[in-house]
């Protein structure tokens, strides 16, 4: 055949449309973004919450009139934060950036939301040294914090505190106008000064404004729309958390379990409820405990308590707010695949064998 022969052109390849190479074109470029996406976002998360445990202790001076740029030049030359404009950005989206003046303990190699927590805490004006650092951890009573204040704060008054505690000067934005503050007051640590060592109602002001400002960054204003129960229900389950769960890893799949049960009416049967009603902190419960007629008895009555059991800390109230996905509605203390772990399961049977583990591991069932 001659080169021009028309019957040539029915063996050649035809030319990629322009929208084919438009669509490819498309593609790369969508590739390549997402690519780069990950590669930002890992590098924002890191800036975020730095790989490793928590540093050293260190004290930080925030200076008269620093504005936020300032206060995280000065947390990222310490080395509390990992990247100055991320934390910045990250103050800015949360609303958070109204700090005092003073002294704070802080931690190097900081996630931005524990440094954000410390600087909302308030700090300890004058000389660091000066400073009174009091700790309040998750999971205590109102009792019990009361009784943690006093062995911390020689000179705080117990009538006196036991008083801020039942009257307090304001209440949290998340606490019914019937209920006490019990979990409303946040678990954290502050630096007092000399002045407000001896001022009870101070405190428990301080630690309500600690409790909503948390609250609200971790979403509790969302509960109806995310669990469907109201914020404050939200903590009462947070409490639960906090009281059962032993590691990380297993408060989200307890939030679940609740939430189960509460969808299919089932009592929640757990123990810490019945502790709280009968001031049993740690003694055994009997038959006869499980039976008593209280509010607070889980074992014989369905829906959640009247009220928090405890005060929640950050990682319940997540916990609370977002449940790992699952249909258990059982669990027990297993230590399997680590000490304080709980072994999750979706029926009476497993559940059994579960208990069977938990009784011959001598682990409280």
């Amino acid at each position: 055949m001659t080169d021009d022969d028309p019957q040539d052109w029915d063996w050649l390849p035809r030319r990629t449309s322009t929208l084919t190479r438009v669509l490819i074109i498309l593609a790369s470029l969508g590739v390549v973004m997402l690519v780069a996406g990950l590669v930002i976002k890992g590098w924002v998360d890191d800036r975020l919450d730095p790989p490793g445990d928590e540093g050293p202790e260190l004290v930080v001076n925030i200076p008269q009139g620093a504005s936020i740029n300032d206060i995280a030049r000065i947390l990222e030359d310490d080395g509390v934060v990992a990247n100055s404009t991320v934390f910045r950005y990250y103050l800015r989206y949360k609303g958070a950036g109204d700090f005092q003046a003073g002294n704070y303990v802080l931690n190097e190699n900081m996630a931005v939301w524990h440094a954000k927590d410390v600087l909302l805490a308030g700090p300890a004006p004058g000389p660091a040294e000066d400073a009174l650092r009091v700790v309040v951890p998750e999971g205590l009573t109102l009792a019990q914090m009361q009784g943690q204040l006093l062995d911390q704060l020689p000179t705080f008054d117990a009538d006196d505190l036991a008083r801020a505690m039942a009257f307090p000067p304001l209440r949290s934005d998340y606490q019914p106008p019937t209920s006490t503050l019990e979990g409303m007051l946040f678990p954290d640590t502050y630096l007092l000064d000399s002045a407000t060592a001896e001022d009870e109602a101070a405190l428990v002001v301080r630690m309500i404004n600690q409790f909503d400002a948390v609250a609200a960054e971790v979403g509790l204003d969302a509960a109806p729309n995310t669990v469907q129960i109201s914020p404050y229900e939200v903590v009462i389950v947070a409490s639960l958390i906090e009281k059962e769960a032993l590691i990380e890893e297993d408060r989200a799949k307890i939030a679940r379990v609740i939430y189960n049960r509460l969808g299919l009416d089932m009592p929640l049967q757990i123990d810490a409820a019945v502790r709280y009603a009968l001031n049993k902190p740690s003694e055994p419960l009997t038959l006869a405990d499980l039976r008593v007629d209280n509010p607070y008895n889980v074992y014989n009555r369905t829906g959640l308590p009247p009220g928090p059991i405890a005060a929640p800390g950050r990682a319940s109230l997540e916990a609370a707010l977002n449940p790992a996905n699952g249909f258990w509605l059982f669990y027990a203390r297993t230590d399997d695949p680590v000490p304080g772990a709980h072994t999750f399961t979706n029926t009476f049977e497993e559940h059994q064998a579960a208990v069977e583990i938990c009784r011959e591991r001598d682990l409280g069932c």
